[in-house]
């Protein structure tokens, strides 16, 4: 049986086995990519088609153009068929022991793993971060290469995270759940040593699995801050130069220590003043999770001076979140409510759908009733902007 390859609230994967499935059709070609869809389901294609193309080009510019186009098969988020054997459906929440909620959002699966089911990448949502770090797994695939399960999900984990502003993919690679986790584990050196050694193959349990795609998520984010201008083959090749000289939990937990320290995360901020919009959601999406007064004074610091409507938007968002998750104090809850409640009131969304979800989430937090049913609908509707 093959066990899970990931397991993620905001976007993440799984590399299940599949149970029986009804026909697919394509709806949507390019020269990289085709979209399926189940006979007898109905989806947004648009959206779905929205999302791969800036997704397709960030993966194709950093790891090379697919031989042959991959398959991307769209799921009904709702829908049991195609679901992981023995895992959630997608959509579904999962307790992750020591960790906490976890939801399938999308999966890949290699082919000729069984001949009479499809293989590719399979999306229960149109989001393009999901969609990036599951393509990630489709171009290692496609290039018929075999790499240990923390090196590829931490790498899919790394350029997954970041938001397509203005048609584009912008990437960040701050992912702050994989942060906030690590700082928060207690490894031994052999629980490190059989973290690192796991491969997709093997049977691991959920906690196994996420811990292995936060560590290789801190290891590529730290290889790829120290040489930006490397491509990913040559920061494997570093870091098994730095195994065979050092020891591989050395160089492990060398490279763990310089990602958690909070001088690395501090610096990252300062992103929030990058020119590029693009570049400001990207890093403001997720920085909830770090469950710090101090992120949240920066995120208003970038809230009052920014003019872009999507990144007001997704500072707001994200400033709100933080407040549930963190003890701000009278004076920092003051200026939440002058600064972050306006941005929500007056934000202004493209998407009807999204600007929709936008007055019902104001709505619900003004008489705070951010438990309702109501709220969490909305939410799940603006999670390009806040989920990672």
């Amino acid at each position: 049986m093959l066990s899970m390859r990931s397991l993620f609230v905001l976007a993440l994967c799984l590399a299940p086995l599949l149970c029986g499935c009804a026909g697919w059709t394509p709806v949507l070609r390019d020269d990289s990519w085709t979209l399926f869809v189940r006979d007898g389901e109905s989806v947004d294609i648009a959206r779905f088609g929205e999302a791969l193309e800036p997704a397709i080009a960030a993966v194709e510019e950093r790891m090379g153009a697919f031989s042959r186009p991959v398959r991307v098969h769209a799921l009904d988020p709702q829908s049991r068929d195609c679901a992981p054997r023995d895992g959630p459906a997608t959509g579904e929440l999962q307790m992750v022991p020591d960790i906490g909620p976890a939801r399938v959002r999308a999966y890949h699966v290699r082919s000729g793993i069984f001949s009479l089911e499809p293989s590719g990448v399979f999306l229960a949502t149109s989001d393009a971060a999901t969609a990036v770090h599951e393509l990630v797994h489709a171009r290692i695939a496609d290039l018929g290469l075999r790499l240990p399960l923390w090196f590829e999900e931490g790498l899919a984990s790394y350029w997954g995270d970041g938001v397509a502003h203005g048609g584009r993919w912008h990437g960040d690679g701050l992912a702050c759940w994989p942060l906030r986790e690590l700082r928060d584990l207690e490894a031994s050196d052999a629980e490190l040593e059989r973290w690192m050694k796991l491969e997709a193959n093997d049977d691991y349990d959920s906690r196994d699995n996420l811990v292995a795609h936060f560590l290789g998520w801190a290891i590529v984010f730290d290889l790829a801050r120290e040489h930006p201008d490397e491509g990913w083959r040559a920061w494997y090749e570093r870091f098994e130069r730095e195994a065979r000289e050092r020891g591989p939990i050395a160089a492990a937990r060398a490279r763990l220590e310089r990602t958690l320290d909070r001088e690395t995360e501090r610096r990252w901020l300062d992103r929030l003043g990058f020119e590029d919009p693009g570049a400001r959601m990207a890093l403001a999406k997720g920085l909830w999770k770090l469950r710090s007064p101090e992120v949240v004074d920066r995120m208003l610091d970038a809230l009052e001076r920014e003019l872009d409507p999507q990144v007001r938007v997704t500072l707001a968002l994200n400033v709100l979140l933080a407040s549930g998750e963190t003890r701000l104090g009278r004076t920092r809850w003051n200026r939440v409510g002058n600064v972050a409640l306006p941005a929500l009131r007056e934000g202004q969304l493209t998407d009807p759908r999204e600007q929709e979800a936008l007055g019902a989430l104001y709505d619900s937090m003004r008489r705070w009733d951010s438990r309702g049913t109501r709220s969490r609908d909305a939410l799940d509707l603006l999670s390009r902007l806040w989920e990672e």
